[in-house]
């Protein structure tokens, strides 16, 4: 594989997976794809990944993020691969990345991390590695810090001490449909409610555990919005704007109140979609959004809706305002646009 096909296949691999993947000439250590490489400003933090030994493929988990690295010769010049960072699913990036850059790179699992490595490693190498071949260098943040696991052994006790899981799911359940419904007499009910839904703390300060609930609640909505047919754009420009509202907040009085806040423009986003659109182009809308990546054709939308494709095409135009065709490649476009303007490609 030669440079232009290797690169090729970096670019095609990061658009479907979201994990970054950093091509450097390895004598010179100089960057050769993409133009920004966010692992590079960690150098420090993934020092591990810059080392020969007898090892095909390193691998770093700092409880933070994670990343990976193995050597690669094609027409007699040495490169080195660089796969991540990737958050390390369930926690929290505190590194001094932009909040444009964290949205786009993936959350993963050790495993499926390691996973994916071994795969492209097979891929560019055309070689099967041994799980044992793979080194895998824990870097804790704190010498004392607790393991996830530990973690997850207390939260359970906590919850199954209180009792409060399931009260708490089912809140959720009646939350999410009052939403949907736009009915926010009783999401002031849910919200009189509020301090017996949810009693397990996840932070040790209290107003920290409760700007982490607003997130939660943020994320759930967000999801419920989608499932109703807002578009994605729609749905996570509005989520991305209330998070980073939370930076005004500095009470738990407040995050309260902003929660509330969030839930009322949630109701308001989904009823404005409800009107716009019938239930059918509401229908393709989401199935649009859920196959961008793929070639969509009115046929396709025929079976889901069990509509015809003439009867869709004339429905869409009206309600939409453009063919579906014209739609389809602006929804491309737009994404295509903005993933090359944050990545650097």
């Amino acid at each position: 594989m030669n440079q232009s096909e290797l690169i090729h296949a970096i670019d095609t691999l990061y658009h479907r997976t979201y994990v970054p993947i950093t091509l450097l000439d390895d004598e010179a250590g100089s960057l050769v794809f993409p133009r920004y490489a966010p692992i590079m400003s960690l150098k420090e933090k993934f020092e591990y990944l810059f080392v020969d030994d007898e090892f095909p493929l390193h691998i770093v988990n700092t409880y933070e993020m994670l990343g990976a690295s193995f050597l690669y010769t094609s027409d007699q010049k040495r490169y080195r691969i660089l796969i991540g960072p990737c958050a390390l699913l369930n926690t929290s990036i505190t590194s001094k990345f932009s909040y444009d850059i964290k949205a786009y790179i993936s959350s993963e699992t050790l495993e499926s991390f390691k996973d994916y490595c071994v795969m492209f490693y097979d891929l560019i190498m055309q070689c099967s590695l041994d799980a044992h071949q793979i080194p895998i260098k824990y870097l804790h943040k704190e010498k004392l810090e607790k393991l996830p696991e530990e973690t997850f052994e207390e939260n359970l006790y906590e919850r199954r001490s209180h009792d409060a899981t399931s009260d708490s799911y089912q809140f959720e359940l009646r939350f999410l449909e009052y939403v949907k419904k736009g009915q926010k007499e009783k999401i002031d009910w849910i919200f009189s409610k509020i301090n017996k839904t949810y009693e397990v703390h996840l932070a040790d300060d209290f107003f920290e555990s409760t700007k982490l609930k607003f997130v939660t609640i943020v994320t759930l909505l967000t999801r419920q919005a989608i499932a109703c047919g807002v578009p994605l754009d729609s749905a996570f420009s509005l989520s991305d704007a209330l998070i980073q509202g939370l930076k005004n907040i500095h009470t738990v009085p407040e995050c309260i109140r902003y929660m509330k806040y969030a839930s009322y423009q949630f109701c308001d986003l989904i009823q404005s979609q409800a009107k716009q659109c019938s239930t059918l182009i509401n229908q393709c809308l989401r199935y649009i959004d859920a196959h961008l990546y793929e070639k969509i054709t009115l046929e396709d939308l025929s079976c889901t809706t069990g509509k015809s494709a003439v009867y869709i095409s004339s429905r869409f135009k009206k309600e939409v305002g453009e063919s579906l065709s014209d739609y389809v490649l602006k929804k491309e476009n737009r994404r295509s646009q903005t993933t090359i303007v944050v990545y650097g490609l």
